[in-house]
């Protein structure tokens, strides 16, 4: 483990341990509670982690991932029931968030809208109005909290709150749900509509932090403001967290929930009130692992991981063998997909020209632009082609389409209609590389090393470089050079073989896997 990568997980470790005696309902809420959501987003703290000194402030030093991930599983162990509950008449329940991203057909194909339900995380049933959360999360200025809602504030009892408590009624909740028409008129329902008045609990809790906080005045990073803040505010939100998923699961006959995520608090606690109730859940794998930062700790019954790199990567930070499945993800089946856009179609609405091979770069934002722009005068020089930029998450026209004549936009078009109009794809670290080369693409990375930075996509050898004119020069082989094309595809198929191993679509091997959990 790198300085970096070591004080990280340290300094997590250490936020554990120090809060743990914060509990509800039996839950440690520490662990329920998502810190690098709060240290991602602060550059002082980053430039800390880097420096090997820092381990002189820690408490705990975590040499291993491993060990890390041995402390969640105790956790997890310890709210879970011993047999797990096998209520095949319940209903498979999908958490449905940005990131669980099931297609239509998926859902039409592999969900009975008889036996599944939608559970999603935002908003409420026709007829009701929405109400506020336990505790509003409020917005710095200053040293003032900033609340998006007009309520009055309550007179702090000590000059470490910075929470905003709302007063809300208790509802009588409405179960009956419509249909939802994207997702194949599955049933829906709401979190928001199981909230319950949590006010005095998450009162009494805030202020034992308060204390502990006092206690910790003069900590590294417990004694800054804004930890303060995300910290009372977490625990307000967790515990209202904690009430509505108790209370769907008391109303709702459940026999297995898939989420996409448990790093959103949402999903982590709803896996584990599920656990306490022996109700196995799912969770899908939402994009590559290129960081070690990411995906851990694991929580729910089975991850369900693309491809061996997963799974061996899962095991070696000590994750149970039996808690991984290789499953994929049901969005990729639609590379089996037939596009209803023609490669002449898709040419004239770019205005490409049809007697040039396309290229497609994946960018993301103005990030590395500079790089990108040597790639594509690299690979100009030396051959004539159409280069497409699909610009993430925008869907606006990249700069990079304004300096050159030869390159434009892939405008609204989905990856996988452009997939199959298009000779070859080029991208940064990300998940796109992956699909390309399932819709049979070869695929050329850009590769940026940094912290905790897996090596996912290094055994595509010279197709991966991290200089982007040693890269343009590879991709203009590509289409040059027969050998070059040989070696691309060698290089594609041995990827695939260990990194996404399907015999059939990921929708089948998902069902295949809820029926066994539940049966």
């Amino acid at each position: 483990m790198d300085t970096f990568v070591k004080n990280y997980w340290s300094l997590y470790l250490d936020f554990l341990k120090d809060f743990e005696k914060l509990n509800y309902k039996g839950f440690s809420l520490p662990y329920l509670c998502h810190l690098p959501s709060f240290i991602i987003n602060r550059e002082p703290i980053w430039e800390e982690l880097q420096d090997a000194k820092f381990a002189r402030k820690l408490k705990n030093q975590v040499n291993d991932q491993s060990e890390f991930q041995e402390v969640f599983n105790k956790f997890v162990y310890s709210h879970k029931k011993k047999a797990s509950v096998k209520n095949k008449d319940g209903k498979v329940v999908l958490h449905v968030d940005k990131l669980l991203r099931f297609p239509q057909d998926t859902v039409t194909d592999y969900f009975d809208p008889s036996n599944t339900i939608q559970l999603f995380s935002t908003g409420k049933s026709k007829g009701q109005k929405a109400k506020p959360p336990a505790a509003a999360v409020s917005k710095t200025k200053g040293n003032k909290p900033e609340s998006t809602t007009k309520i009055k504030k309550k007179k702090k009892a000590v000059p470490l709150s910075n929470t905003i408590i709302i007063k809300k009624e208790n509802v009588k909740r409405k179960n009956v749900v419509r249909p939802n028409k994207i997702m194949n008129k599955l049933p829906v329902y709401y979190f928001n509509n199981y909230a319950t008045n949590t006010e005095k609990v998450v009162s009494q809790v805030q202020n034992q932090a308060k204390v502990m906080l006092k206690a910790y005045k003069n900590h590294h990073l417990y004694k800054h403001n804004q930890f303060q803040e995300w910290l009372l505010n977490n625990i307000a939100t967790v515990i209202n967290q904690i009430e509505m998923s108790i209370n769907f699961l008391n109303d709702v006959s459940v026999s297995c929930i898939v989420v996409s995520t448990t790093h959103s608090y949402k999903s982590r606690v709803l896996a584990l009130v599920a656990a306490k109730k022996g109700i196995p859940t799912i969770c899908m794998q939402h994009g590559i692992i290129s960081s070690e930062l990411g995906y851990i700790p694991k929580i729910a019954t089975i991850d369900a991981v693309y491809g061996n790199f997963e799974r061996d990567w899962f095991k070696k930070i000590g994750s149970p063998g039996k808690s991984l499945e290789i499953i994929g993800h049901p969005r990729f089946d639609q590379v089996y997909k037939r596009s209803v856009i023609t490669r002449d179609k898709f040419n004239r609405t770019l205005g490409l020209n049809p007697n040039r091979q396309t290229l497609m770069i994946v960018v993301r934002g103005d990030k590395d632009n500079n790089s990108w722009r040597s790639l594509i005068k690299t690979i100009s020089k030396k051959v004539n082609l159409n280069i497409v930029i699909k610009n993430y998450p925008s869907k606006k026209p990249h700069a990079l389409t304004k300096e050159f004549p030869f390159v434009y936009s892939t405008q609204g078009y989905n990856i996988y209609d452009i997939f199959p109009n298009v000779d070859a794809v080029v991208a940064y670290s990300s998940t796109v590389g992956l699909e390309a080369m399932l819709a049979k693409k070869p695929v050329f990375i850009l590769e940026e090393t940094f912290v905790g930075y897996t090596g996912y996509y290094t055994s595509l050898g010279n197709l991966v470089q991290s200089d982007a004119r040693k890269l343009g020069d590879e991709v203009r082989k590509y289409f040059t050079d027969v050998q070059s094309r040989s070696y691309a595809e060698n290089k594609r198929n041995k990827f695939l073989r260990y990194a996404y191993p399907s015999s059939t679509k990921s929708g089948e091997r998902l069902k295949n896997l809820i029926n066994r959990l539940i049966s």
